[in-house]
């Protein structure tokens, strides 16, 4: 076998003092990344949180005015219900009743005004009853 001979190399020299810069610089650049994403990471949360707060008291106005508003419809509504309901309630207590008294009267049963009327009646006979008799004593 032939034997090679070594083939020189050509020394590439680096100065220790220009890569300590550039790895000093990185990390100077690093470190400064760091802390400004840690200052703006805060800012950036603190905003979210007022914008959440902004958000949360717009939804609570927002839904305060919605239910007020269906609340006066509602009471709006059921109002008007109720005052049908009294009348409605009214015409049915004078048909029941005007049906109830006929079915009475067909039946014998007096009437309330009927047994009034008779009371006076008796009461006139028992003074005329009494005034005879003072005559006849």
């Amino acid at each position: 076998m032939a034997s090679k001979k070594p083939v020189a190399r050509k020394s590439v020299r680096v100065s220790r003092s220009s890569t300590d810069k550039g790895a000093r610089k990185a990390l100077l650049a690093s470190l400064g990344a760091v802390s400004l994403s840690r200052k703006e990471g805060v800012r950036f949360v603190g905003n979210l949180f007022e914008q959440g707060q902004e958000l949360r008291e717009r939804t609570v106005k927002f839904a305060e005015g919605a239910v007020a508003d269906v609340r006066s419809r509602v009471a709006g509504v059921f109002g008007q219900v109720q005052q049908r309901a009294a009348a409605n309630f009214g015409k049915v207590e004078g048909v029941v009743g005007g049906q109830v008294t006929r079915v009475l009267g067909r039946l014998g049963v007096p009437s309330k005004a009927d047994v009034q009327a008779l009371s006076r009646r008796v009461a006139d006979l028992s003074k005329q009853v009494k005034a005879l008799q003072a005559k006849a004593a």
